[in-house]
């Protein structure tokens, strides 16, 4: 109150001082006057006051209010609302007439007529303002959020997980594991229409495994079913493309989140974003912990040459995995002008494993009567680190569309292990035991890898638009693992000369594209594009004095398998409804553990060891989509097919040394057909209950050699998976969501995959606008299991193992920020308004 009576009494002196200005000095408009009325504009009114929503009587944060002339729209002042919905705005005329305006998204735009004057009127309280929901605009709002849920584009569907109150605290995994059409193996790793994807991170191919990535900087997942020549030619299972949340809003905002569940799963995430001006940061770190008890078994049955049962396999596995990972990130934009943007961003992820598997075996005669039993212990330590710079620079021209991409990567892996193999081995009677055998395995790795990318973007007119690209990449890699025996812990260990290698890999890929985009006579959008590839690889085991390698082309022939076209079509029908049709060829290349003759023990009964003569597969895809916006949903169908010529398929037969042991290699496959449907239903049944309902049932064929000089082997048979995800939103901000899961027995050239189902379960409860509490109960029925059948003339054998067990975990996150109100400054005021209509586009709805 001490600032308002200093102003009332400096105006009195003003009127005193200028009365007696009059008595006794020149006539009005002389200098005397000239001063008090400057003075008189160093006084500034002031409004305040509070917005609410009219019906639950909670604060309106982050709402724009603005004071404007009385007889046009030029901006004299504005701000935005705070956390309790208070807001004042300063530096007015302290004389006239004004129009105050009050707006935010869902709400009617609030707007009266205010007047400022000397000295009773100077500062004006306009008390508690009652904000009414727009229901018209709120309707519309949710009709466009709900054809946001599935995005179609001629080239890549669109899903957006920012809501799935399942995933939080937890990793880019348990985020696949509810993504329509997509589904998790037992190792982690995600499979799209029964294909392996490459996994992306903002555009981009990442080194990251999925449960390195932190599902709370997950805004959304692009799964890229067939890519267009855009991407690389060996994304033949598909795209999955996770965006990171990046921060658009003025200011400050960011949260802090904790995590604690069963089985010692504990982890916590700081994330803090800056913009001002030109610039934007954007920075996080998390850790996570999880230590996983598990069980699993292999039962295999010897045949004769007559099929009849020559003796059995018996091995329960009883595992205990602990990972830890760490992970940093640090974006920094600038925008050099409005046209011209320069990207630097930064990773760090580093990790550590410890795993013991408990190996208790047997082996028994025809007669089922125990031969041979024994253990084995395998414990392994093993850490790794991960550290990635980029830079990225980006021009956009006064045509709308056109751009010029280009970015420049670097990553850097480091990673060692050590394995400590304990075995014992007894006959049965015990009569005579084999000496207790201990080999170690030390390894150590690391990589460097440089990819730079350049692509343009010109949209020739409103219906067509000129692409093109290219990309260098370059990989070397060192890899060294010595396998050393000894029969007692303490002894001296003696090197193992096959079990141990040396190895250096080079990995070259460069590409160029074209794409033409154009609408047709019949109002048909197509996409037509061309890329080119040259591969070479090439490992060398460099104490045994072998390699192995690839170039393609290296041959005037071989041209033809370096071109990759693409072609998309898509038609807008009536009714919200959009049809698409594409075809696309793509290549897998071999790896160099797929290539590379050398052994890797995975237990006494099982070996693995390359296929030198390995070759690339090639796939020649197809699809069509069809989508149609419902009135409380939308339904997305796929139809697919592929024809995949020289599949690499896995195999196992047993050793021609000693028939009890499984050798596990790669083969090349004559031809595989594949094909099948894909559906995919969200729908809001009521107001508070909404259903995410996904089918896939596909067909495989597989024809294919499995030991050379035997008749081939051939496989052929239906499978579907089917996902749902139920949520329902009760009053008071709680919300419940149930996934569910099933995967149906899946055809393998030797056998099928066991049936897999699981559902989880998650409650979320929001309080106010800045805390949220989470528990969820994953695999609630501790049904999440793996495995397989095979059927050979050679053996019947079955196998189980899972990935984790049931947990529980609890999860407790807090949101804060801050607009930056100073972009309501003279100069600045439409700009900052500009930019609050962006919104919560990274991901954090404070207040919304």
């Amino acid at each position: 109150m001490l600032h308002i009576i200093m102003k009332k009494l400096l105006f009195i002196s003003f009127i005193f001082l200028n009365f007696l200005i009059k008595a006794q000095g020149p006539p009005a408009g002389g200098g005397a006057n000239k001063d008090m009325m400057k003075a008189m504009k160093d006084i500034k009114g002031r409004v305040y006051g509070k917005i609410i929503d009219s019906k639950t009587k909670k604060p309106v944060e982050f709402a724009s209010v603005v004071v404007l002339w009385y007889n046009k729209d030029s901006l004299l002042g504005g701000a935005l609302t705070q956390e309790n919905g208070d807001f004042a705005i300063e530096g007015l005329p302290a004389m006239g007439g004004f129009r105050f305006r009050a707006t935010q998204i869902g709400y009617k735009t609030y707007e009266t007529k205010i007047y400022i004057q000397l000295p009773n009127k100077l500062e004006q309280d306009l008390g508690d303002i009652k904000f009414e929901v727009d229901e018209k605009l709120l309707k519309e709002v949710e009709v466009t959020a709900e054809k946001n849920t599935v995005v179609m584009s001629i080239d890549k569907r669109t899903y957006n997980v920012d809501k799935d109150i399942s995933v939080r605290g937890g990793t880019a995994a348990d985020v696949m594991k509810n993504v329509p059409g997509v589904t998790m193996d037992a190792d982690g790793n995600a499979q799209l229409r029964n294909q392996s994807p490459t996994i992306f991170v903002d555009g981009r191919p990442t080194n990251m495994t999925l449960a390195q990535i932190p599902a709370d900087q997950i805004e959304r997942v692009e799964v890229i079913t067939n890519p267009s020549v855009k991407y690389d030619a060996n994304t033949t299972g598909g795209i999955l493309n996770i965006i990171m949340k990046k921060n658009l809003k003025p200011g400050y905002n960011g949260m802090v989140m904790a995590n604690a569940g069963t089985s010692d799963r504990y982890g916590g995430m700081l994330m803090l974003n800056i913009k001002q001006g030109r610039w934007n940061m954007t920075s996080m770190y998390s850790f996570n912990q999880a230590i996983n008890n598990t069980l699993g078994y292999t039962k295999r049955t010897q045949l004769d040459s007559s099929g009849n049962p020559a003796g059995y396999f018996n091995q329960d596995n009883n595992t205990r995995f602990k990972n830890q990972f760490h992970f940093g990130r640090l974006g920094i934009d600038y925008n050099i002008t409005n046209r011209n943007t320069i990207t630097l961003n930064g990773m760090i992820v580093a990790g550590a494993f410890d795993t013991d598997d408990r190996q208790v075996y047997e082996v028994l005669d025809k007669n089922s009567k125990r031969v041979l039993y024994g253990g084995r212990l395998n414990e392994q330590n093993a850490a790794f680190q991960n550290y990635n710079a980029q830079i990225i620079y980006k021009k956009t021209y006064p045509k709308a569309g056109k751009e010029l991409t280009m970015d420049g990567s670097f990553n850097h892996t480091d990673s060692h292990n050590g394995y400590l193999f304990t075995t014992d081995t007894h006959f049965d009677p015990d009569t005579i035991s084999f000496p207790r055998e201990y080999q170690k395995n030390v390894g150590k790795s690391n990589a460097n890898q440089y990819t730079f990318q350049m692509d343009y973007v010109n949209p020739l007119s409103e219906t067509k638009k000129f692409e093109a690209g290219v990309k260098f990449f370059y990989k070397n890699s060192l890899s060294e693992n010595v396998t050393s025996n000894a029969t007692s812990v303490d002894d001296l260990y003696t090197r193992d000369s096959i079990m141990s290698n040396r190895y250096v890999i080079d990995d070259m890929v460069n590409a160029a594209y074209v794409n033409y985009n154009s609408k047709t006579i019949w109002d048909v959008s197509y996409q037509a594009g061309l890329r080119f590839e040259h591969s070479y690889y090439k490992g060398n085991i460099t104490d045994k004095k072998q390699s192995f390698s690839y170039n393609y082309p290296s041959t005037p022939d071989d041209i033809l398998k370096s071109l990759f076209p693409g072609i998309y079509f898509s038609k807008k029908l009536k009714k919200s409804q959009e049809v698409q049709l594409n075809f696309s060829r793509k290549i897998s290349r071999p790896n160099f553990f797929q290539l590379m003759p050398f052994v890797m023990f995975a237990d006494k009964q099982n070996y693995r060891i390359g296929n030198p003569q390995l070759k690339p597969e090639f796939k020649n895809i197809a699809e069509i989509n069809y989508n149609k916006i419902l009135g409380k949903g939308s339904y997305l169908g796929s139809g697919y097919f592929r024809y995949e010529e020289q599949p690499i398929t896995d195999v196992a037969y047993p050793s021609q040394f000693d028939p009890t042991v499984l050798v596990n290699t790669t083969v090349n496959g004559k031809n595989s057909v594949r094909y099948g449907m894909e559906h995919t239903i969200k729908y809001t049944f009521f107001k508070n209950l909404d259903a995410t309902l996904n089918g896939n049932i596909f067909y495989i064929y597989i024809n294919g050699t499995v030991v050379q000089g035997q008749p081939d082997v051939k496989a052929e048979g239906y499978a579907f998976n089917t996902k749902a995800t139920l949520s329902y939103r009760f009053p008071k901000q709680l919300t419940l969501q149930v996934n569910g899961n099933y995967e149906s027995p899946r055809i393998l050239l030797l056998g099928a995959s066991n049936p897999v189902y699981s559902m989880d379960v998650s409650l979320n409860k929001m309080i106010g606008t800045k805390w949220i509490l989470n528990a969820t109960l994953s695999d609630a029925f501790n049904t999440r299991r793996m495995g397989a059948h095979y059927e050979t003339p050679y053996y019947i054998q079955d196998l189980s193992r899972r990935r984790e067990s049931r947990f529980v975990k609890f999860t407790v996150t807090y949101l804060f920020g801050k607009m930056d109100a100073s972009i309501f400054k003279r100069g600045k005021q439409l700009k900052g308004l500009g930019d609050q209509n962006q919104g919560n586009q990274d991901g954090l709805d404070f207040g919304k």
